[in-house]
């Protein structure tokens, strides 16, 4: 696996990204701890949704838009042979995914823009975005740069809810997707919060 910085932090030049709560806007690293609710995992479970990732063990995952790595630690524990890369906007959200997944070995943690990754093509065998690519200002480049690091027959699993303000209905979705070479793998979950894992052919 190659990557540009390794660890170290990247500079974002990002005029137009707006932080808030609102549709379009990078959820804010101020407001992490909401991410954390112990209900979430009534809706959301990092177990669930990283099972229907289809992980091996000795995977290279990266999770774009990790925020406070609410999700990570059942990645990592799914890869034991395996690395996990952290991928966020907010060099915040990057420090407290640090602090919380702190002696996890397989780790590692970059700072980076969805639509420019900073890493080598097919570097990846998996990838996950969770609530991330409605925040993404050009998620047809997001799509494209997914589909470059992830190496043939690697596959990407998008997780959508109705209850976020960016939600992503599956038609449209799918056509995006597909417009890039990833083909449908499997689809979970209901119209209004599921899971779609999408195949790089």
């Amino acid at each position: 696996m190659s990557f540009a910085d390794g660890d170290e932090a990247r500079e974002c030049r990002l005029p137009m990204t707006t932080f808030g709560l609102g549709r379009g806007k990078v959820f804010p690293a101020k407001r992490a701890s909401s991410l954390l609710n112990p209900l979430r995992r009534l809706i959301q479970s990092p177990t669930r949704t990283v099972e229907r990732m289809a992980l091996a063990p000795t995977d290279t995952v990266l999770e774009i838009g990790c925020g406070p790595g609410y999700f990570s630690r059942a990645i990592a524990g799914a890869v034991p042979g395996g690395s996990l890369v952290l991928l966020d906007l907010q060099p915040e959200m990057l420090e407290i995914a640090r602090q919380r997944l702190s002696g996890i070995v397989n780790i590692r943690f970059t700072q980076g823009d969805a639509c420019s990754l900073p890493f080598a093509d097919a570097s990846f065998n998996a990838v996950l975005l969770v609530l991330v690519l409605g925040e993404v200002p050009n998620q047809d480049r997001c799509i494209a740069e997914v589909a470059r690091v992830l190496v043939h027959g690697g596959s990407v699993t998008f997780a959508e809810s109705r209850r976020d303000s960016d939600f992503i209905p599956f038609g449209k979705l799918q056509t995006r997707t597909e417009k890039h070479g990833l083909q449908l793998a499997e689809r979970r979950g209901a119209a209004w919060e599921y899971t779609a894992r999408f195949r790089r052919s």
